[in-house]
């Protein structure tokens, strides 16, 4: 009875602390849902030009992450701060811009095509990637870097335009002379003069990093040979308006230390050399300057993806590159190592192999370890350097500080993968069909496009063909104001691009125009709007990789229709203008969504637009007066709410911008279509480790085999594609080439076959190995140095070897026979012992049979004594036989001591046959 009363009370309790612990685990379940958007809810980018402060500043957790590289010393302190991770990754290039226009007033050396060429062979690059980045850093001398897929397929190709361009002062020299002679230049008591004045080079530094050094080098080199050399150091802010918009004829510089970051790993860059070399989107000097006809053309044809096989597409490459290499507007000088550093509180953090936080995907996987939610603080190595625009082309946003921030903003439809480079969906779900480089797809007759004359969508009509057809199926999702993402927002994208790329048009900017939407123009045929989600783009593309025919069909938009509008009416205005070079022509403000004279030029325009519920030409038809009226009003109160204009559609939204802090403050966008792990595997890639085992000593004529692994996080890793070269040091040639062999999980070979090592002379080599994974297409390079040896040499080695061999087998002889010897040495002792022992007791033996033999020879005595009377002719025949049995006894006992000796011997030869 009494355990009855007790147990209740006891179940209550019990029941009790379970529900309290129940409500405890729901509570904290709840906490940790993973929600919509990103994983924190804040991010503030603030500007830290001073690396070495932002170290300290992480360190003490105030900043997070800082998007700029450490120094060598800086990374190695990071390194030994245990709060303080590090990512790295390549992440971009240091090269020199050359002025190559003719000046209005003065001489420009550099407007002679040898004279740029020659810089190829007058700096050391070795030199600036060693010792000025202290080993952060591998010279880059072709038009694609070593460490890019582009790169790695024409390996081969490329060693051979670096041998080429080595560093060669002598050349360099002889090359400039004989040219600046030619054009009437000259050099008199060590000084080169034109017209009677000596020829002044400008060269514009930037002072916020090593290129301030590199500037520096360049200077003293230019001055050694004869030139008058100005040094303007410039921070971005003065450099960037001079260099990109300013007169290239005015005369104002002739050399800039230049930079690029890279964003993201492209698995194929077609566009890279006609922008870098064509494309007025890459600086104002290209809307003046006209590079060959050939180097034009190739451009352009790679742009937009001419070629027909990916063979054909390596031609170009290779042809490109001794192209670009001889115009030497851009001279390439290093590819960039970077270590970038983060608190080790910030975790997940998914980077590029070619961009390590420069990707899109870096914030949006990023989170602490408590959970979702937080701030994190970003360190921007500068803010504000241009103005925040939406335009087609990326006409704003233009310099890397600006467009990191504005990655975390908007959404793509589609964008590379940051390990491969080829392209995945981020909105824009797609499935292509193509017919092939030589091949045609119909277009529905159906169909539409935009037409600029008519100011109208028009059917393509019948007998219209493409050579691809990609189907996107959309998340559509909200705008940050709120308003439904739609298909007028996709209709509004292509036809301002069309607008802006069209001379007839009242926005028509050539200086928006870069090699994608170029190619986007030139391509597009149609598109067709197949359901509510779901649209089929035509084009006259093909590619080898299907993922990039999507990339190029990409039609969805990151900019709502009514914002585009509003854009577009203050550039017919001219009172703002889309791109930075046609502002500095106008004489305009470069339109900015965010800050400065923009806004309430803006705000001017959205009060007439909103009064009279515009609705684009281009949406005519797509769009109701209530929709309309709903958008305009969306912006007009997130303008008063926010005080700027930039409305996205990316996972966080643009808070405030406060110019005066340099900061820009960015929020988590909670009605984002997708959860914040949508991402989560991109945050490890599978970057193969490459090790090669010692090297072989070559023999001409025997095949020699050289072996590596593969791994990843320390297990065997097969999904790699490896070639190798053999490589004369001495001369950069290429001697032999081909692709590495499995031998077994994780392990691989290259095996040269006898006819190839014979084409080896005694000598030194390298071999070179380029390891691309399926995974990770950032090339893995490695290398190792081997011996040849002439036949002669390796036989004097093998006997050298077998001598050897030989010597330590005889010693171990040698070692063993003194053992035997010592063994036989106790085992004779022994049997001397034991000989010794029997011998006593033969003798004793022998004794008794003579006692016993005398004894009867007494008895036969006696008897014959006794019938000696008797048998008296008998007693001389006994006598006889006495002294017969007396020799007999001697005889036996000389063969037992015979035996004895015998057995002896026996032993002792029996032991040493042993």
């Amino acid at each position: 009875m009494r355990m009855k009363k007790i147990r209740l009370p006891v179940i209550c309790l019990v029941l009790s602390i379970l529900l309290i612990l129940s409500a405890v685990s729901v509570s904290s379940v709840l906490a940790q849902e993973i929600p919509n958007g990103p994983y924190l809810d804040e991010v503030i980018y603030a500007e830290e030009p001073d690396s070495s402060k932002a170290l300290k500043r992480i360190e003490a957790n105030e900043l997070q992450l800082y998007l700029w590289y450490l120094t060598p010393e800086e990374a190695k302190t990071a390194e030994e701060t245990p709060n303080i991770d590090l990512i790295r990754s390549a992440c971009g290039i240091y090269n020199l811009q050359v002025n190559p226009v003719q000046f209005k007033e003065g001489f420009n050396p550099f407007a002679i095509k040898e004279v740029r060429e020659a810089l190829n062979w007058l700096l050391d690059r070795g030199f600036i990637a060693d010792e000025l980045m202290k080993g952060a850093a591998v010279p880059h001398v072709t038009l694609f870097h070593p460490l890019t897929p582009d790169y790695a397929r024409v390996a081969d190709y490329m060693k051979i335009v670096e041998a080429k361009y080595s560093y060669n002062p002598d050349k360099a020299r002889e090359v400039i002379f004989d040219a600046l002679g030619k054009a009437g230049a000259e050099y008199i008591n060590g000084k080169w003069y034109y017209g009677g004045e000596p020829i002044t080079i400008t060269v514009v530094i930037r002072t916020e990093d090593v290129r301030r050094q590199i500037g520096d080098y360049v200077a003293d080199v230019l001055e050694s040979l004869g030139f008058e050399v100005k040094r303007e150091y410039s921070p971005a802010r003065k450099a960037i308006p001079l260099v990109y918009g300013g007169d290239p004829t005015a005369g104002q510089w002739n050399i800039y230390t230049e930079g690029w970051a890279f964003l993201s790993i492209a698995a194929y860059d077609d566009t890279y050399p006609e922008f870098m070399f064509v494309s007025p989107g890459s600086g104002a000097i290209l809307s003046v300057y006209k590079p060959s006809p050939l180097l034009v053309d190739l451009a352009s044809r790679l742009s937009t993806a001419k070629y027909k096989s990916l063979e054909e597409r390596n031609e170009w490459i290779k042809k490109l590159t001794d192209l670009t290499i001889q115009d030497s507007l851009r001279v390439w000088l290093v590819a960039q190592l970077c270590a970038f550093p983060y608190h080790s509180d910030l975790t997940d953090i998914a980077y590029d192999l070619n961009g390590g936080p420069y990707s899109l995907f870096t914030l949006r996987t990023a989170r602490y370890a408590t959970g979702p939610g937080g701030t994190a603080t970003i360190g921007n190595k500068i803010m504000f350097t241009s103005a925040w625009n939406t335009a087609p082309g990326e006409a704003g946003f233009t310099w890397l500080y600006a467009a990191l921030i504005r990655y975390q903003l908007i959404d793509p439809g589609v964008w590379p993968h940051p390990h491969t480079g080829r392209y995945i969906p981020v909105r824009a779900e797609f499935d292509v069909e193509t017919a092939g480089p030589d091949g045609s797809l119909a277009v529905p007759a159906d169909a539409m496009i935009w037409d600029v004359a008519s100011q109208k969508w028009v059917e393509v009509g019948e007998g219209v063909m493409a050579k691809s057809k990609v189907t996107f199926k959309y998340t559509w999702g909200k705008w940050h104001h709120g308003q439904p993402v739609n298909i007028a927002d996709i209709l509004s994208g292509i036809a301002v691009t069309f607008e802006t790329l069209s001379p007839e048009s009242e926005i028509y900017d050539p200086n928006v125009e870069n090699p994608t939407i170029r190619t986007f123009v030139d391509t597009f045929k149609g598109i067709k709007i197949v359901d509510d989600n779901t649209v089929e783009v035509y084009i006259d593309y093909w590619h080898p990789d299907d993922t990039f025919i999507a990339a190029q069909a990409d039609v969805w938009e990151d900019t709502p229709w009514e914002l585009e509008a509003l854009m577009d009416d203050a550039y017919k205005s001219r009172e703002l203008a889309l791109s930075e070079t046609t502002a500095e022509d106008l004489g305009i403000e470069w339109l900015d969504l965010t800050k400065g004279p923009s806004l309430d030029i803006l705000a001017k325009h959205l009060d007439t637009l909103a009064a009279e519920n515009y609705i684009p030409p281009y949406l005519e038809g797509y769009v109701t007066s209530d929709e309309a009226a709903a958008r305009w009003n969306a912006l007009k109160a997130w303008y008063q709410e926010k005080g700027h204009f930039f409305v996205s559609n990316g996972p966080f939204y643009l808070d405030k911008v406060n110019v005066e802090a340099k900061q820009a403050i960015l929020k988590a966008f909670r009605e984002y279509p997708f959860k914040a792990d949508k991402w989560d595997f991109l945050v490890v890639p599978k970057i193969p480790e490459i090790t090669l085992a010692p090297a072989p000593t070559v023999t001409p004529g025997l095949e020699a085999t050289f072996e590596f692994t593969s791994t990843v996080a320390g297990e065997p890793y097969d999904k790699i594609h490896a070639t190798y070269m053999i490589i004369d040091p001495a001369t950069g040639e290429i001697l032999l080439e081909g692709t590495a062999t499995k031998v077994e999980a994780g392990k691989f070979a290259v095996q040269l076959a006898a006819e190839q090592t014979a084409r080896l002379l005694p000598g030194s080599y390298e071999l070179l190995l380029i390891v691309v994974g399926e995974e990770a297409a950032l090339p893995r390079l490695a290398s190792t140095a081997f011996t040849v040896i002439p036949a002669v040499a390796a036989l004097e080695e093998q006997i050298t070897h077998i001598r050897e061999k030989v010597a330590e087998e005889i010693a171990g002889v040698n070692e063993r026979i003194a053992g035997m010897r010592d063994e036989i040495a106790k085992s004779v002792a022994s049997l001397e012992k034991r000989v010794i022992e029997n011998s006593g007791v033969l003798q004793e033996s022998v004794s008794k049979i003579q006692e016993t033999l005398k004894g009867d020879i007494d008895k036969l005595s006696t008897r014959v004594s006794d019938v000696e009377g008797a048998l008296s002719e008998d007693i001389t025949s006994i006598k006889d036989d006495i002294a017969a049995l007396n020799n007999a006894i001697n005889i036996l006992t000389a063969l037992v001591a015979i035996t004895l000796i015998l057995s002896i011997i026996a032993i002792v030869v029996t032991i040493k046959k042993r």
